[in-house]
């Protein structure tokens, strides 16, 4: 027997490139909030900081824009995401 667990049903592993860093994902979907934790490992978002997502390369029709807080995307082999962080004075 093997100790793989089966695929989900109708989705595979695909590869992210946030800040360009490779990520492995196993959802269909990933949220704003999940992007800026891969981007940026354990960092707390101070109130005076913006955090600006933005994706290319991704599915028809959705295939580059802005995401923001609370919002998610559906995902691609390949699809690139860019994460910038900006201090307010």
């Amino acid at each position: 027997m093997s100790d793989k667990e089966p695929e989900k049903a109708g989705h595979r592993t695909v590869t992210l490139v946030i800040n360009t860093r490779r990520h492995q994902w196993d959802e269909n979907k990933i949220s704003y909030e999940q992007i800026v934790e891969l981007a940026h490992p354990g960092q707390a978002i101070e109130p005076n900081t913006d955090i600006t997502v933005r994706y290319s390369r991704g599915h028809d029709g959705h295939g580059s824009g802005t995401l923001t807080a609370g919002r998610s995307v559906a995902v691609k082999d390949g699809m690139v995401f860019d994460v910038h962080r900006t201090t307010r004075s």
